[in-house]
């Protein structure tokens, strides 16, 4: 799937672990354009029981999560996320020459060397590929938002 990229832009982005989807081939199709949060959200959500789910485990989570917040305000604005246990939801956007495909591989190296290290393990900790939706106006703004940080209450990880 091509990226697109404009820069100012605000971007609703999901990756995911290595192991969380056996074969992402198989799991695309083309969606018709549409801005609805839900609707992309749930096409391209992650089913929460794929994989090792070492996100689930609060050390690694932090980890994430400390790596999604140390350039922000600096590199990107980080406006929602929320850390599940196969998959990671953000709504960002980058600054200036800071793109948005390295912003993600910053988070994704630095977090794959912390959780390799944390784990006693080696290799691929995330799938190359992220899906990524430019936000086109407001009301998906808003729901994009809304979504990312209702994930985990709809995944009964946590009541609010």
């Amino acid at each position: 799937m091509p990226h697109l990229f404009k820069e100012g832009c605000t971007y609703f982005v999901t990756f995911c672990l290595a192991d969380a989807v056996p074969d992402r081939l198989k799991r695309r199709r083309k969606i018709e354009e549409t801005d609805s949060a839900l609707a992309i959200g749930e096409h391209f959500d992650v089913e929460p029981s794929a994989g090792r789910r070492i996100l689930g485990q609060p050390a690694v989570a932090t980890m994430v999560e400390k790596s999604l917040l140390h350039f922000q305000g600096e590199r990107y604005a980080l406006i929602a996320w929320c850390v599940m246990p196969n998959h990671v939801h953000v709504v960002v956007t980058p600054y200036g020459e800071f793109s948005l495909s390295s912003v993600l591989h910053s988070w994704k190296s630095f977090s794959a060397h912390q959780i390799n290290e944390n784990l006693g393990s080696k290799g691929k900790v995330w799938q190359e590929e992220s899906f990524d939706h430019l936000v086109r106006h407001e009301k998906a703004f808003a729901e994009f938002v809304a979504y990312t940080e209702s994930n985990p209450v709809v995944a009964r990880l946590c009541v609010r």
